[in-house]
C-alpha cells in the first residue's frame, strides 16, 4: 500500500485537525511511503498509521511553524 497526497488531504485529513506544522509532517510522510519499500515488499495499512502518527506527533512538537 502506498500514500498519496490526495490521500492526506481527503482519506486521512482526520490525523492532522488542531496538528502545527502539518504541511512538514505531511511531506516527510509522502517521502516515507509514496513508493512501496522494494519489489518485494510492501508497506500495510498498519506501518503507515504508527509512522505516520508518529511523524505527526513529532513535528506537533516541533518549534518550526509553518509558513
Amino acid at each position: 500500500m502506498m500514500i498519496t497526497a490526495v490521500d492526506l488531504e481527503t482519506k486521512y485529513t482526520a490525523w492532522f485537525i488542531g496538528m502545527k506544522n502539518t504541511e512538514q509532517a505531511k511531506r516527510e510522510i509522502l517521502e516515507l511511503f509514496s513508493t512501496e519499500p522494494d519489489d518485494e515488499h510492501i508497506w500495510s495499512e498498519q506501518d503507515i498509521y504508527e509512522q505516520s502518527r508518529k511523524i505527526i506527533l513529532k513535528w506537533n512538537d516541533s518549534e518550526i511553524h509553518d509558513t
